[in-house]
């Protein structure tokens, strides 16, 4: 077996520059294939979101390796990977708080990673990106940190880390994933997910993608729009 993804990486007219990252990875261990997908948005009201974004994406792109990798081929429990990407995800907070002050400024992102497994799904969130899982229903695994006006609870890069949300479950071998930025999840419709569960191409499934897009765009979307589907093949 191995993952199949199809992707979207859209900037729109409205900003000058996208602040989303985001990264994709698949490997094959001696415990079996894995994939990553991670999505950063920076914040665009503090300096250099997108460059917190992309730190952020290739650190934790190199946790996926060393850290997360080493503890899932092990057999190690899920409170030990939660508490592994937490220390990563704490470092990178700091160096980016460091790098911030001393050039006086603030930068952050938000931080959504998904990690699958043969059966298994690890989900990893700071902010307001969301993932669903796509089978014989859709579920949203994500949990939006947000207070009651839409504002961030908080971000890594810029003030107090928050939280880490944390979810791991099972997913059948049919089920597919779709992990995207704020921005893209306002151009997606229950009718669209639907749609994206069908076995296709990966042509087929970017096409799928555009045009969502490109409704969301229609209907007054100007956001910075990243989706990701990924699943098993």
């Amino acid at each position: 077996m191995h993952f199949t993804y199809a992707e979207i990486w859209d900037k729109g007219d409205f900003y000058t520059k996208n602040q989303d990252s985001f990264a994709i990875q698949a490997v094959y261990t001696g415990s079996g294939p894995f994939a990553m997908a991670v999505i950063c948005d920076g914040v665009g009201s503090l300096a250099r979101g997108e460059y917190a974004g992309g730190r952020v994406v290739r650190s934790m792109t190199e946790w996926f390796y060393d850290g997360a990798l080493q503890l899932l081929c092990g057999d190690a429990s899920s409170k030990k990977l939660f508490r592994s990407c937490k220390r990563a995800l704490g470092d990178i907070h700091r160096e980016l708080k460091e790098e911030g002050a001393e050039n006086g400024l603030w930068m952050g992102t938000t931080f959504s990673m998904l990690i699958l497994g043969v059966r298994q799904f690890y989900y990893f969130h700071i902010g307001d990106c969301c993932c669903y899982q796509i089978g014989k229903r859709i579920c949203t695994i994500s949990r939006r940190q947000v207070n009651a006006e839409g504002e961030l609870l908080g971000i890594v890069g810029a003030g107090d880390l928050p939280e880490l949300f944390f979810r791991k479950g099972s997913y059948h071998k049919k089920d597919k994933f779709m992990l995207c930025s704020d921005g893209y999840n306002r151009c997606l419709s229950a009718q669209g997910l639907w749609a994206l569960s069908e076995n296709m191409a990966i042509e087929e499934a970017e096409k799928l993608l555009k045009e969502m897009l490109h409704r969301g765009r229609r209907k007054g979307e100007r956001d910075n729009c990243t989706g990701i589907l990924i699943g098993r093949k």
